[in-house]
């Protein structure tokens, strides 16, 4: 039995083994068609403005199988708490969980020390603690993703991306304009080297094929194999 079902405007419904699972449909101001599933368990379709909803749902329809998966996946995985900015609090870089350790000293830094995050701010207010801390994550993240970048683009002879931008992303890892702009999201900073490197990978196979068709998926694999074992790893 197909699990296609009938759809209304502006959401679509597809059926599940958990029965109908509903997908939002978001009109705009961008070029092309994308699946996101929210943390909150959320589908939506974000299309361009002047988009037909039958184009919409043909789309959904045709992704409906990575939809329920990756719905699946999320509910089995227990995933990362929201950071607290407390003495003790768990903090990951790399991929490694660290505590976080606060001291109270007017020349505000962070940095990892054995099992620790330390950060040293002029104030214990946790806001104060979270602003030290972030502005180190992106230190660390324009350093490590830039020398990322240029490691895999001169290790399989890719072109190299016009930019590369970092910045808080709520809906995804990185993405890649037709202008050649990879955009990372400062939170994959958080997570393991490999995953890092699939992401990035990911972003430069866009500058040959700007979709997400059976072709990129292969020029992917071509320097990646393990790809989506990768893909797993992130969080």
């Amino acid at each position: 039995m197909s699990p296609l079902v009938e759809t209304t405007n502006p959401s679509v419904w597809i059926s599940g083994n958990a029965g109908l699972v509903e997908v939002v449909v978001v009109r705009r101001k961008r070029k092309r068609l994308a699946l996101v599933v929210e943390t909150d368990g959320e589908v939506q379709c974000r299309i361009p403005s002047r988009c037909a909803q039958r184009t919409a749902e043909t789309f959904i329809f045709a992704h409906q199988d990575w939809i329920l998966r990756t719905i699946a996946r999320m509910k089995d995985r227990v995933g990362r708490p929201r950071p607290q900015y407390a003495e003790g609090a768990a903090h990951y870089f790399l991929g490694q969980r660290y505590q976080l350790e606060t001291c109270q000293n007017l020349q505000s830094k962070a940095q990892v020390r054995n099992s620790a995050l330390l950060v040293r701010a002029a104030s214990d207010d946790p806001t104060q603690i979270q602003k030290r801390l972030e502005d180190w994550y992106r230190t660390q993240a324009d350093l490590i993703f830039n020398q990322r970048l240029s490691a895999l683009v001169e290790c399989f002879g890719l072109q190299m991306a016009s930019s590369l931008k970092v910045r808080k992303m709520k809906a995804k890892w990185g993405s890649c304009s037709q202008s050649g702009v990879i955009t990372l999201n400062l939170w994959l900073i958080t997570q393991d080297v490999k995953a890092i490197d699939y992401v990035i990978l990911h972003e430069l196979c866009h500058l040959k094929h700007f979709d997400h068709t059976p072709a990129f998926y292969a020029y992917l694999a071509e320097f990646m194999p393990d790809w989506r074992a990768r893909k797993a790893l992130l969080v």
